[in-house]
């Protein structure tokens, strides 16, 4: 892709910022000038950072002069903050000829080295890539997407700052967490950005210190453990780094038995149990188990019933449900319960739709199953019943396809967040929420006799 068609794809708004960076403005002048939050400018930048794929500031007002497709900086005697007049840009373009500073000539002469190098990449060979795995099937493209047909009984909420698909997602103290995944042009992201579901607004967390895709987060102690994910190549890492939003600080723990991603993870009995998932080779049939407390990693003697990637998992009832997958070939519907204790698998009712890339979670002695479809849409969602070993179908949010997406339940509802459409668009940033439980306050009158 183009430098220009990468200015294509910023928005108005980071624009607007973009130019305001390449006149020096700080975050602060920018919020000001724009009448916009300062968290707001720092997601906008990072956004700009990841589109224009530079490291900083600098990088991006290079890139910028370079392509001569935004404003260059213009008059620093008066700073953003003090200026009574929109400060002065000039416009790169052909036949205007401008009187530079000398710090701008540095800039100009940079670009242009820059710019050579850019010319001279493309003719130094490059070393073969090898043998390589085809990479998850998030990946690729659908084979027939289906136009988007919103479903009233689900509710939009504020969008997600970046579209992404293939995230973690963790409910702390009332707020959701939305943590790494897969963007635009399949980069994975260090992304962490935080959904404050009382005041429908989003705000920006500390990076994840390694970009990965196809990832879950598990909260242990109001902490967000992230085990394992996918390069940007497909490769498999067995990294664990742990969130804590109190501090919003990053942290590492022991390192996987093995590299994973597109896995199951729950948290059980105050450890975490990851299920099955990629290898950067094939599909594993293996239950990882961590211990917080000695921040160690276990092998279990125990396997899946089948080897597979992309499952569902909750906990029902002090029982850790596994559901549906997909083994690189097949997608299934199939639900079972894993007893830690014994190692035994016990087989539930099967889903009515085969879903894999699923959202799944417990609420109100009951399972919720959302989205998946790995080669179709799927119009509807599932609901489990425990007590009668039975799911019941219930409106899904969209009518196209629809992946790996992030869900959580805080209070009385269900948030879906990001996922994957299946269409040219890829991935989304959509939130909707869905009202699983309704409570009915009657007013209460009482009377007193003297």
């Amino acid at each position: 892709m183009s430098d220009n068609e990468i200015a294509i794809q910023l928005s108005d708004r980071e624009l607007q910022v973009l130019e305001l960076v390449a006149t020096g403005a700080s975050n602060q002048q920018i919020a000001r000038q724009l009448v916009i939050s300062v968290n707001t400018v720092k997601v906008h930048l990072r956004n700009i950072f990841e589109k224009l794929d530079v490291q900083s500031r600098t990088e991006a007002t290079y890139l910028a002069i370079q392509e001569g497709w935004l404003a260059a900086p213009g008059d620093e005697a008066t700073p953003a903050e003090e200026a009574t007049t929109p400060p002065k840009t000039y416009l790169l373009t052909a036949g205007s000829p401008l009187s530079l500073d000398q710090w701008q000539q540095v800039y100009l002469l940079l670009a242009a080295l820059l710019a050579l190098g850019v010319m001279i990449l493309p003719v130094i060979p490059k070393s073969s890539p090898g043998d390589k795995p085809d990479l998850p099937v998030i990946f690729s493209q659908a084979p027939t997407p289906v136009p988007a047909n919103k479903n009233p009984n689900w509710v939009s909420q504020s969008p997600m700052p970046t579209k992404r698909a293939g995230l973690g997602l963790a409910a702390v103290s009332g707020r959701v967490y939305a943590i790494g995944g897969v963007r635009a042009n399949n980069q994975a992201t260090r992304s962490v950005e935080i959904y404050d579901p009382e005041a429908d607004e989003w705000s920006e967390g500390a990076a994840k210190p390694t970009a990965v895709a196809n990832i879950a987060g598990a909260v242990l102690a109001d902490k967000i453990y992230v085990p394992g994910g996918c390069t940007n190549e497909g490769e498999a890492i067995d990294t664990l780094e742990i969130y804590d939003p109190e501090t919003d600080t990053w942290t590492k723990g022991e390192s996987l038995p093995a590299a994973r991603c597109g896995y199951g993870l729950v948290t059980f009995n105050s450890q975490l149990y990851l299920f099955g998932g990629w290898d950067g080779t094939t599909f594993a049939d293996t239950i990882f188990v961590y211990s917080p407390e000695e921040d160690r990693w276990e092998k279990a003697d125990s396997t899946m019933p089948v080897a597979k990637g992309y499952v569902g998992t909750a906990v029902l009832n002090d029982q850790i449900y596994v559901i549906g997958g997909y083994d690189g070939e097949n997608e299934f519907n199939d639900v079972h319960i894993f007893d830690p204790a014994s190692g035994q698998w016990i087989e539930k009712s099967p889903m009515h739709e085969k879903r894999s890339g699923l959202g799944v979670l417990s609420a109100t002695n009951a399972l919720y199953a959302i989205g998946g479809g790995w080669n179709e849409a799927l119009t509807t969602s599932e609901k489990y019943d425990p007590q009668t070993n039975t799911w019941t179908t219930f409106d899904a949010p969209f009518e196209h396809q629809w992946r790996n997406m992030g869900v959580v339940a805080i209070d009385t509802k269900i948030y879906a967040i990001g996922g994957w459409d299946g269409t040219d668009q890829k991935f989304i940033d959509s939130v909707v929420s869905y009202q699983f439980l309704f409570q009915l306050f009657l007013p209460i009158s009482t009377s007193g006799s003297d």
